[in-house]
């Protein structure tokens, strides 16, 4: 069968005549994302459950039976250990106990960085062609012998790509307008007479299929076993929110403690007419700032705004390393394609700021900005180098932040503990 690459072209393709619009479904798809095995996966599954049981906290992992969500306390006793060796081992396990069970995994991609770097190549492309989402896109992996989407038919906020691992998977979707004129169908497993006026997608490993955020739907199966991935692109929040966002924080920057006041004085509420001719001292103080400002200043925090955002590459959060950076470190971007990004101050140009997995630095420091530089090059740089002098405390702090929001690693001086 002939292998559908995902190039610029097939993107082009898919931006144009489905993205939000219809659902796609592609055979044999050659991508880095549908190469991880079956095995790599469990290992994955393992090492993540593994830090759950640790942390005894199952934040990642939702567990099902028969269409019940399991309580928290009980997902760490159900999750893949490593003597099940196999994915087709946790299966027989959990089958024995459950005649339907599904589990879930949000954020297995997290434990290991390289295989997140397979999803960004991808989203990457996407981004490219449709945009960069304005909320984020999340990863998550489907599992069981469930014969149905656990909590039936339903909508969401975000177009779906699934990428099958194991088994054959298969989607039952509905149009918007549809799923409009019969809110019966919300939750619902009972849905035999809309069936007619339903697409059913078929897939297997190796195909991927998309469908908009308009679409209702619902897994389907015969109770065999499957595993999908499942990416999720959210697209319910709007540019005027956005915007809206980064001048509601430029705001509580520039109020003070005129912001936090939570009555407002007034000399009248209004006249013997009811007509409402004057603003109260605290909205005229506050118009006043707005006033006086400068259209760079405002320009700026839009830009620290926009940089902060995009420094999560779309996704809620970033894989990190648990990594003690020092003086006597040696560090490294986390991936090439990873980048920290900086911008110069607009407003005050001895002034930057610097991000990275939502985090934002605000400095004024030469030699830190001279460090992140020569890291986005691909160098491997000794910290001793670059960080010196009055402000090598402070600048090794702002470091570390940048190394717990997982922008780098540690190598040849100190062990990384990156798995």
């Amino acid at each position: 069968m002939k292998s559908a690459l995902l190039d610029q072209k097939l993107w082009r393709s898919f931006a144009k005549n489905h993205w939000e619009k219809k659902p796609l479904l592609l055979r044999n798809v050659k991508s880095g994302l549908l190469e991880m095995s079956a095995a790599e996966i469990f290992d994955l599954l393992v090492l993540f459950a593994d830090r759950c049981r640790e942390l005894n906290d199952p934040a990642g992992f939702k567990f099902y039976t028969d269409g019940v969500k399991a309580e928290a306390e009980d997902v760490l006793y159900v999750l893949p250990v490593k003597s099940d060796k196999s994915l087709a081992g946790y299966h027989k396990r959990m089958n024995a106990q459950f005649p339907d069970y599904c589990l879930v995994c949000d954020e297995l991609l997290q434990v290991n960085l390289k295989k997140q770097n397979l999803l960004t190549e991808f989203t990457d492309e996407l981004y490219r062609h449709v945009g960069f989402p304005n909320r984020f896109s999340e990863m998550g992996l489907y599992l069981g012998n469930y014969k149905k989407t656990p909590f039936g038919v339903h909508v969401d906020s975000c177009g779906v790509f699934s990428f099958p691992v194991v088994g054959t998977k298969k989607f039952r979707l509905w149009s918007a307008a549809y799923g409009d004129k019969h809110p019966e169908l919300d939750r619902t497993f009972n849905y035999e007479k809309h069936k007619k006026h339903s697409q059913l997608l078929e897939v297997g490993p190796g195909d991927m299929t998309y469908w908009p955020s308009s679409e209702w739907h619902i897994a389907e199966s015969d109770g065999s076993f499957s595993a999908t991935w499942s990416l999720g692109v959210w697209v319910d929040k709007q540019h005027k929110d956005m915007f809206s966002d980064s001048l509601k924080n430029l705001l509580h920057t520039k109020l003070g403690a005129t912001g936090t006041q939570v009555t407002t004085t007034f000399k009248s509420l209004h006249g013997n007419s009811g007509e409402v001719t004057e603003l109260p001292p605290a909205y005229v103080q506050s118009l006043k700032l707005l006033q006086k400002m400068n259209p760079l200043e405002l320009q700026d925090a839009l830009l620290q705004d926009w940089m902060k955002h995009i420094s999560l590459q779309g996704f809620k959060s970033m894989p990190v390393d648990a990594a003690k950076i020092s003086v006597k470190s040696k560090i490294q971007l986390r991936h090439e394609k990873s980048l920290i990004l900086w911008q110069q101050s607009l407003v005050n140009k001895k002034n930057h700021h610097i991000a990275f997995g939502g985090a934002l630095l605000e400095g004024s420091s030469a030699n830190l900005l001279k460090l992140v530089k020569d890291l986005n090059t691909g160098k491997a740089c000794a910290v001793s180098s670059y960080l010196k002098g009055p402000q090598l405390k402070k600048d090794l702090s702002l470091l570390q932040v940048l190394a717990d929001a997982g922008a780098c690693a540690q190598v040849c001086m100190e062990k990384s503990t990156r798995p």
